[in-house]
């Protein structure tokens, strides 16, 4: 698994060039098939109320758009 995260190099970054990117490589071997498991379960979460942000802006989105046409 490898996770990536901005590290600034100036006290104050306001620009992507004042920041580097920090890849983090951990093995799954190495991960307690425990913390895997709640993990996956969190990611799971996190996937499904992105989708459901998603649905719910886009049933808001056509519910205007047909009051517009209205």
């Amino acid at each position: 698994m490898i996770m990536s995260y901005f590290k600034p190099k100036v006290q104050q970054p306001l620009l992507v060039a004042d920041s580097i990117r920090m890849n983090l490589e951990v093995l799954a071997k190495d991960i307690h098939p425990m913390d895997q498991i709640e993990l996956h379960k969190q990611t799971g979460e996190m996937v499904y109320s992105t989708l459901a942000d998603k649905a719910m802006l886009a049933h808001k989105l056509q519910k205007s758009l047909n009051n517009t046409s209205t």
